[in-house]
């Protein structure tokens, strides 16, 4: 009796819900589509697609960056060219709210304890790679932005909240620092960095050039810093791409507890890193290259309070403008998205390397999608639709 009991409990144990189950359950994956005003939800790591949203809150829309809020069950959408937020349910994917914040907002970090998100805003018109917006506004003319909007949100939607306005246009990368004490953002034009504190002292701030010793506001653009993600309660990871006037695409670490720069890794100038994204169960980075002709693809690094290193490097022919990337919850499954070809591609995270597991194609043969941000949720969906 005590061995069928346990032949019993062994088949529960291993059989249900169990890795390679076919009943298993995945979690949502949200991908932006440019180009079609839409977001793709695909459940993961099967990468089939559950639904599209459609992104047309006004003439122009543009959905560029996605985050999502696990503890209140909210994700939310940049709409680029729109300059306004979006607010959708996360469980059932229901719209909930939109708020304009003005000229091309960015990219996203937000705190679910104060139901708080704070938005980058920039203008497009200087970075074509980004996928060839205007940057223009509704005049003709071209837009430049030096703010960062709170917004606070509730179950209800969203209300607009301080603007932080800084020296430096082009903000794009934006992120807390691990104690939800200050804003980090960087200038794309300026190479500048700038810590925010959320007490309402003077923002402090620093250059990430060292060619450029004091601010002169004339766009010196030789690094690019595009995105900025937090490692720990002091560093901070930014990537630049550095594509133009022969400056190599690098990843920095800067100590953001002193302001001051702790060591890079640099690529080649024509890799175009774009965004990044640590591992959340190990000191590892995942970065995309922009770049084309060999140039494109994936790499992933690792850090020590004052190292960064290489892992792996994926390049490929195959692999062109390479832009949004994101990682599941066990540090297994990298998604990357693909303005070259508009593909979403699923690699895996492994000692020697990250093989490519597979690719599917975001929209139909021939179609511009233009694919830009790509988020995952941590936790099982359960409940989702």
């Amino acid at each position: 009796m005590k061995s069928k009991l346990f032949v019993i409990i062994c088949f529960l144990v291993f059989s249900c819900d169990g890795p390679n189950s076919d009943q298993a359950p995945g979690t949502k994956l949200y991908v932006c589509l440019q180009a079609q005003n839409q977001v793709a939800v695909y459940d993961a790591p099967s990468l089939v697609l559950k639904k599209l949203i459609d992104i047309n809150f006004s003439d122009v829309n543009t959905p560029h960056f996605i985050v999502i809020d696990e503890e209140n069950d909210f994700w939310f959408v940049t709409a680029m060219e729109g300059g306004y937020i979006a607010q959708y349910n996360l469980v059932n994917d229901e719209f909930i709210d939109t708020i304009s914040v003005g000229n091309n907002p960015a990219l996203m970090t937000l705190d679910p304890t104060n139901k708080t998100l704070f938005c980058s805003r920039m203008s497009m018109g200087d970075m074509p790679s980004l996928g060839g917006m205007s940057g223009m506004d509704n005049t003709g003319m071209m837009v430049e932005t030096n703010i960062i909007n709170e917004i606070m949100y509730t179950k209800d939607g969203m209300t607009l909240g301080r603007e932080f306005i800084l020296e430096s246009d082009v903000l794009h990368g934006i992120t807390y620092d691990y104690n939800k004490e200050n804003i980090i953002t960087a200038s794309i034009t300026d190479d500048w960095l700038y810590k925010i504190p959320l007490n309402d002292d003077p923002p402090i701030s620093n250059t990430m050039d060292s060619l450029i010793t004091t601010y002169v506001g004339n766009y010196p653009k030789r690094l690019q810093p595009l995105q900025i993600i937090s490692l720990n309660d002091s560093l901070v990871a930014i990537s630049c791409s550095g594509f133009m006037n022969g400056v190599n695409g690098q990843v920095q670490i800067w100590n953001i507890q002193l302001m001051k720069f702790v060591t890079s890794y640099e690529f080649d100038d024509k890799s175009i890193p774009w965004h990044l994204i640590k591992s959340p169960v190990s000191n590892e980075i995942f970065i995309v290259f922009g770049g084309s002709d060999g140039n494109g693809g994936l790499a992933a690094l690792t850090y020590t309070e004052n190292e960064i290193e290489m892992k792996w490097k994926k390049l490929d022919d195959n692999y062109m403008n390479f832009h949004g990337v994101t990682i599941d919850s066990e540090g297994e499954y990298i998604y990357v998205t693909s303005r070259g070809n508009h593909y979403l591609y699923q690699f895996r995270n492994m000692v020697e390397d990250g093989p490519l597991l597979t690719s599917v194609p975001l929209g139909t043969e021939n179609q511009i999608v233009s694919p830009g941000g790509v988020s995952i949720m941590q936790k099982t969906c359960i409940e989702c639709e």
